[in-house]
């Protein structure tokens, strides 16, 4: 069940968190039943095969976000809500 956590499908993004037990994704709602074959990856190409880079990659990515957010509720929002949420303008 854990792989569908590794897949850049939109229906896996933030799904299947346990690597042993799944209990804890179906008491938080988190579990997804793998239905399509997962397409592991990344949901966007990163343009830098750079290790530092891709090691650092989504810290930077969520470093930007939180320095251009106008509340610290937003930059809250950005720690905790799903990949890819955007303050609604």
């Amino acid at each position: 069940h854990h792989r569908v956590h590794h897949g850049s499908n939109p229906q896996y993004i933030d799904k299947n968190y346990g690597g042993i037990l799944i209990i804890w994704d179906r008491l938080f709602g988190t579990f997804e039943e793998e239905q399509e074959e997962v397409r592991y990856g990344l949901t966007t190409p990163l343009d830098s095969i750079n290790p530092i880079t891709v090691f650092f990659h989504g810290l930077t990515k969520l470093w930007n976000q939180m320095s251009t957010a106008s509340t610290w509720r937003e930059k809250w929002d950005y720690i905790f809500r799903p990949p890819g949420w955007k303050p609604e303008e």
